[in-house]
Parts: C-alpha cells; sequence; structure tokens
C-alpha cells in the first residue's frame, strides 16, 4: 500500500515537473517564427496566394496549462487578374486559451480574443468573377480528396457517437476594432464601403447572456447612400442544448443620400428573438419596425425549419397618413377633391402558413371612413389559389376622385348661373384602342373569393348592400354574381370572362328591377332626362380585347319595360308645337308650356347582332297619347335612325288660340336620327296632312263612283 502511495506521488510530481518545464521550455526550444515560410508556402500550395507575416508569432505557454498567441501583421494577397490591393489583412491579434479547465472539466475557456485593423476587400470584375471563387473551390476540392480518401465505416461512426458531449465553451471578450470592409461591383459600377468597422462582445459564458455591440460606417456610390449601422442586444448561447437566444435585440440604421426618397431616414428595429436548434423553432416576439413614418408591430413563430417548415404569426401597422408618407417617398399624391382622402390608415392581421400555403385568419384595415374585415388565403405557390371573404362598411370612390373632375354638384346649378358662358374645355386626348384584359394574367388566376360592402358609391350613383362572387380557373373568370339594392330597386349582374381560347370572350346577363332611373341618373349626372322604374333583363355576348372589337362582335337580346316616367329629350309634344306652327305659319309655343314626354308604361324587345341594335316593338302609353317605334342603332358607327308613331289620346293646346283638337286620334310620323352626339328630331306634320287628304279625296271619290255605277266600283281608286 505505501508502495503504491510512493508511486502515485511520483507520478503526480512527474507530471507538475512536466509541466513546469514544458511552459519554461517549450517558448524556448521552439520559436513560431522559424516556420512563417512554411506557413506561407503551405498557403500558396492550396490557394495560390501569398501570406505575409511581418510582424512576429508571439507563442507561450503558462501554468497551469495555458496557452497565448500574438500575431503582428498579416497580409493575403488577392486573386491573379485582380487589382494589387491585398484580399484580407491585419495589424494584429492576440488570443489566450486556458487547457487545463478541458482536461479536468470539459470546459474550454478562452481569454479576450483581440483583432485590429482588419481589412476585407472583395470584388466582382467585369467577366463576373469574384476573388474569393478561387478559395471555395480550393477548399471544395480538398474537402472532396479527404472524404473519398477516408470513408468513415460503421465503427468509427459509433466511436464519434460515444466520443462525449460537446466542452462547453467560455470567451473572455472579442474585440474587433476599426475594420473596413469593401465591396467592389465593376460590373454595375457599384462600390460599397463598410468603414469604422467595430464588434464588441463581452465575456461569453455558455447559457449566460453577454453583451453584443456592432457598429459600422455606409459608403456607397450605387445607390448613392451614407450613413451609419448600430447593433446591441444581450444574447444567450447554449452549444450543448443548441439554444440561441436575443432579447432586447436594437438595430439602427441611420441613412442620407440623393437615393433615399427625401434624403435622408432612419430605420429601426427591436425585438426578442429565439432560436432552438432541438426543436427547430424559431421566435420573434415584441417586434418593432419603425421607417419612413411607419411604425410596425408583430410577432412570428415557425416551427420544424429542418423538414417541413410552418409559421404563424401578427403583425400590425399602426395608424400612418398615406398621403404624408407618399410625400416623404417623393411620391406626391394629385390633389384630391376631399382634403380629408388618405389621411388616415392602419392595419392589423393574423397569420399562418407552410413554404406552399398562407392564411390571413383576421384582417384589420382602415382607410380615412372605411373599414375592411375579413379572411384570405394562398394556397400552392407555384400554381396559386387565391381565396377571400372580405367584407367593407363603405366605399366611396368619389372621396378620391382628383380635384378639378367634374361631378354631379357641378353640373347641378341653378338655370340662371349654367346659362352664362364658359371657358372653351381643351379637348379630350383621343386614348388609344388597346387592349381591356390582361390575357395572359388571367389564364394563371385561380380563385374564389366574396366581397361585400354596405354601401358604394362611384360616379355619384350609390348602392347597398352589395355582394360581389368572383371565380377563376385557368383563364375562365365569373362574376357570379354581383347582387345590390339600387335607388329602390335591385341590380343582379353575372359576367363571364374566357381567355381560354386565343380571343377573349365575354358574356353578361344583367336584370334590373324597378330601379328609379330619374334618381340615379340626378345622382350621376344631376338632372333628371330621364325618369320611371326601370326593368331590364340583357344577356350580351362578344369577344374581342379592344372596345372597337368588343362592340362590333356583341350579340345578344335586351327586354326593356319602364313605368310612370318621362324623357326630357324626347320632346314629341314641343316639336308637335314647333311643326303646327311651322305648318299653319303661326307662332313658336312659347316656353312656358308643357316639354316632355310623359308615358305610363314603355317597354320593347331589341336584338343586338354585330354591334347593331334593332327594335321593331317599342311601345307607350301615357293618358296623353300613344307611340310605336321601330328602327336601329348602330354602335360601332355611333348613329340612330329611328321612327315613331305617335298617336294623340287627347286634345293637346298647341297655341293660345287652338286647342289642337284636330290632332286628336291622329297617326303623327316622328323621327329621330343621325349620329348619337348630333341627333335630330322632326315631327312629320306635312304627310299627316298629305296622307289625311289623300284619304279624304279618295273616299269622295270612290263614294261617287258606287252611287254612279254601282257596287262593282266600291273602293276602286286608291292612292
Amino acid at each position: 500500500m505505501t508502495k503504491l502511495i510512493k508511486i502515485l506521488l511520483w507520478t503526480i510530481a512527474s507530471l507538475v515537473l512536466i509541466i513546469v518545464l514544458a511552459s519554461i521550455l517549450l517558448p524556448i526550444l521552439i520559436d513560431p517564427n522559424d516556420y512563417k515560410d512554411e506557413i506561407a508556402q503551405q498557403v500558396y500550395d492550396n490557394t495560390g496566394r501569398t501570406l505575409t507575416i511581418d510582424g512576429d508569432i508571439d507563442l507561450s505557454i503558462s501554468l497551469p496549462l495555458s496557452v497565448s498567441l500574438e500575431l503582428g501583421k498579416v497580409e493575403l494577397s488577392n486573386a491573379k487578374g485582380f487589382t494589387d490591393t491585398p484580399f484580407a489583412r491585419m495589424q494584429g491579434a492576440s488570443l489566450y486559451v486556458s487547457i487545463m479547465p478541458l482536461l479536468t472539466a470539459n470546459r474550454l475557456d478562452v481569454g479576450e480574443i483581440k483583432l485590429s485593423s482588419m481589412e476585407l476587400n472583395l470584388i466582382k470584375n467585369k467577366q463576373g468573377k469574384t476573388n474569393w471563387a478561387d478559395l471555395s473551390s480550393a477548399s471544395e476540392t480538398k474537402s472532396s480528396e479527404e472524404t473519398k480518401a477516408s470513408t468513415p465505416t460503421a465503427e468509427t461512426s459509433a466511436e464519434k457517437k460515444s466520443s462525449g458531449s460537446m466542452p462547453a465553451i467560455s470567451v473572455a471578450g472579442l474585440t474587433i476594432s476599426d475594420a473596413i470592409i469593401s465591396w467592389t461591383d465593376e460590373q454595375a459600377n457599384q462600390k460599397i464601403v463598410l468603414s469604422k468597422s467595430n464588434i464588441t462582445i463581452s465575456e461569453l459564458i455558455e447559457d449566460k447572456p453577454f453583451k453584443l455591440k456592432i457598429s459600422t460606417h455606409i459608403d456607397s456610390s450605387e445607390p448613392a447612400i451614407k450613413g451609419n449601422f448600430t447593433l446591441d442586444s444581450s444574447p444567450t448561447i447554449s452549444l450543448s442544448q443548441q439554444v440561441f437566444k436575443l432579447p432586447g435585440t436594437l438595430l439602427s440604421l441611420d441613412l442620407t443620400g440623393d437615393a433615399l426618397p427625401g434624403g435622408a431616414n432612419k430605420t429601426t428595429l427591436s425585438g426578442d428573438i429565439s432560436f432552438d436548434g432541438k426543436t427547430q423553432v424559431l421566435d420573434i416576439n415584441e417586434m418593432k419596425l419603425s421607417s419612413f413614418d411607419m411604425v410596425i408591430n408583430g410577432l412570428f413563430h415557425a416551427a420544424k425549419l429542418d423538414s417541413s417548415p410552418e409559421f404563424n404569426g401578427q403583425v400590425s401597422i399602426e395608424q400612418f397618413s398615406p398621403k404624408q408618407l407618399a410625400a416623404t417617398l417623393g411620391a406626391a399624391l394629385p390633389e384630391m377633391k376631399e382634403a380629408k382622402a388618405l389621411n388616415s390608415a392602419d392595419v392589423k392581421m393574423t397569420f399562418k402558413g407552410t413554404t406552399d400555403s398562407m392564411t390571413i385568419s383576421s384582417l384589420e384595415a382602415n382607410l380615412d371612413e372605411t373599414s375592411l374585415k375579413g379572411t384570405a388565403s394562398v394556397k400552392n405557390f407555384k400554381a396559386p389559389f387565391y381565396g377571400f371573404d372580405l367584407s367593407l362598411n363603405q366605399l366611396n370612390l368619389d372621396y378620391y376622385a382628383l380635384a378639378g373632375q367634374g361631378d354631379a354638384a357641378a353640373s347641378n346649378k341653378p338655370a340662371k348661373e349654367a346659362s352664362k358662358p364658359q371657358p372653351k374645355a381643351a379637348a379630350p386626348t383621343t386614348q388609344a384602342n388597346g387592349p381591356i384584359f390582361p390575357v395572359e394574367a388571367l389564364r394563371q388566376l385561380n380563385l374564389n373569393g366574396k366581397l361585400s360592402i354596405a354601401q358604394f358609391i362611384a360616379g355619384g350613383a350609390k348602392m347597398t348592400n352589395v355582394v360581389i362572387v368572383l371565380k377563376g380557373k385557368n383563364g375562365l373568370v365569373q362574376l357570379a354574381p354581383l347582387k345590390a339594392d339600387l335607388y329602390k330597386g335591385t341590380i343582379n349582374l353575372k359576367t363571364d370572362i374566357d381567355a381560354r381560347g386565343k380571343t377573349p370572350k365575354l358574356k353578361i346577363v344583367n336584370e334590373l328591377k324597378n330601379v328609379q332611373i330619374g334618381d340615379l341618373l340626378m345622382a350621376t349626372t344631376g338632372s333628371e332626362e330621364f325618369t320611371g322604374a326601370a326593368n331590364i333583363s340583357a344577356n350580351i355576348t362578344t369577344l374581342g380585347n379592344d372596345k372597337d372589337r368588343l362592340i362590333k362582335n356583341s350579340n345578344g337580346k335586351v327586354n326593356l319595360l319602364v313605368t310612370d316616367g318621362h324623357i326630357k329629350k324626347l320632346d314629341i309634344l314641343d316639336t308637335l308645337r314647333k311643326a303646327d306652327a311651322l305648318l299653319k305659319g303661326r307662332s313658336t309655343a312659347t316656353d312656358s308650356q308643357e316639354k316632355n314626354t310623359k308615358f305610363t308604361e314603355l317597354k320593347g324587345t331589341f336584338n343586338v347582332k354585330k354591334g347593331i341594335v334593332h327594335n321593331d316593338d317599342l311601345a307607350s302609353k301615357s293618358p296623353l297619347m300613344s307611340f310605336t317605334g321601330k328602327g336601329y342603332a348602330d354602335l360601332p358607327k355611333e348613329y340612330l335612325d329611328y321612327t315613331l308613331k305617335v298617336r294623340l289620346l287627347n286634345s293637346v293646346k298647341i297655341d293660345d288660340k287652338t286647342q289642337g283638337a284636330d290632332y286628336k286620334g291622329k297617326e303623327i310620323p316622328y323621327t329621330i336620327k343621325g349620329k348619337f352626339s348630333e341627333l335630330s328630331q322632326e315631327a312629320n306634320l306635312s304627310k299627316m296632312v298629305q296622307d289625311e287628304v289623300k284619304k279624304s279625296v279618295e273616299k269622295k271619290l270612290n263614294k261617287k263612283l258606287e252611287e254612279k255605277f254601282g257596287d262593282k266600283y266600291k273602293g276602286l281608286l286608291k292612292f
């Protein structure tokens, strides 16, 4: 027993002596500077580059078994074909490592690491080649050769697995001072320099938070910006548990330059970040991004990052002014009629998704007085399928109309004011008859969605309880349907756009029930030229991708029924008075007399063929008159040729002396003809008189023939 103790004591004493002798003799016997040329040769053999170590390599070993290393100036040459500027260089570095804790406690203690005046020059030449490509290719080649030379067996793999856990690491700190990183792209004529770069890491101990600070100055030629970047965080690293946390992280980017809207901008990003390598979970909490007058808050959670990633989170944009944001970005919006338009907006949403889909399960957005709520989704990013179910409290497009555009209020002026001479407006610019439908986009569009709008206003017209169902698949897009309440009536519109073939096809099926046309026209034009309760059904098909072809190729049918209305533009009575006055050589009727065409019912069927609308059965009833009509409207040529046959049912006051009883029950030809912009109306009373005279003469002659020659000559004469 005593002998064994002596052996142990001698063994321990010998180890201590060896350590002491090593700490004294190794620095004396081994001078690392003797290997500088060999190190440089190895670098040259592997990379073809020159490594220059100007300063001394100071290696020392001290008790209890610690190693310190200090380097002077080190420089690595650039790749062949690039400038003589070094690829990388450093003025000095120092490193201290304590080895004893590794042997006794499976812990590696590293002292403060210092790197001073480090410089890295990255270049891409005009041919697109980088000055680090040779380094990566050399590394890959060497790695491949090593893999082939030593393929691990099942036994060696097992040995690796049983080799023990990774040692804990503590680092007293890292300081990189006054570093410069430059990027030059000769193809894009771009240069970016990160100068005055400093990185400071406090004592780094596993599972304990440490301070991380990064700062640098940015100077870029393209885009032309300069400024400062800082990062401040208190990370915690656990290599054994593979957990990385960055709580209280604050990133700041303060830039100026002509490339920035407004010439300057400061962006800050803060939040708590954590990553678990074992469970492959990433969390970002209390995220806050501030930039260009906008503040975005959110949180993000991602899982299964190494297999089938999935994520969820929330994002909110605090209230901001879109108008002010546009001005800040140098894209000031044109002046709008409503000064308060685009002054306030905010967004809030909750989302989840995978690498191939995304769903917004809750969306709330506000723009001025409009609020949007609902859900939306995208499936299969390669061939996206869109779905949505959204609702708006109101949408007033007139609120965002440009200042200076005509509106109903402007046109609804008193008669005297409206009659004043107005400055002649400039002729409208003729727009090209270009494509209407984005054919390729429609062919890729797959969607199924619903939009509800409590109140919708456009062009002065107001619709309520609007429901729009939109579907699309492989080039067939369907508005099926659009339903709404419209001025005491309803509208039901179905539209198909078929872009699957070479030429787009359009089908419109529309039904209006009991819509008050006068209220609609008053809201949109400021006057009631046509009033009544309209019931209109239309079924129109056409093909083409420009306005002219769509009109020219239109075919279908329209049924019209309007009750209890009047048409001011179709001034039949006033035209009759003028025609009568001209025929009898009397003065024209006064303006105080009635000037419109009233009716209790107006109906007809309109057949459309190749853009030409034919009607042969127009009919109207009223206590005053009735009329029938037929004719056509050539839509491509914008030309109308229509004939009415007007029959007065009661006496009409033609002038101050007569009640016009001589026209009661007579059928009066009435024509409307000409270009849409230059229509003329004419009541052909002279033809009516001629017809009446002919009939009278014919009747009298036939009667005399009948009296003289008998019944065999009855009705013989006809004019």
